[in-house]
């Protein structure tokens, strides 16, 4: 599975790039890419819009849906 910089670098997008497609801060991008932050489902599904990508096949946003259903469950 690619990561989300693999996946960026493929579609030859910076970071800036992406962040402006997606409609989020490139901090948020950055912070993403280099796993200090879990992202939320709404900024997933943003990143993989801009991307053109299932978001299950980019391994921080699949952990990211992962995250979300065990949180679901817990409640």
């Amino acid at each position: 599975m690619k990561s989300l910089r693999e996946v960026r670098a493929e579609k030859l997008l910076t970071a800036r790039q992406l962040a402006e497609r997606s409609g989020l801060s490139h901090a948020t991008i950055y912070m993403v890419e280099n796993g200090r932050t879990v992202p939320r489902l709404a900024a997933v599904q943003k990143i993989a819009e801009a991307l053109g990508v299932d978001p299950r096949d980019v391994a921080e946003l699949r952990h990211a849906i992962e995250v979300a259903a065990q949180g679901k469950a817990a409640a």
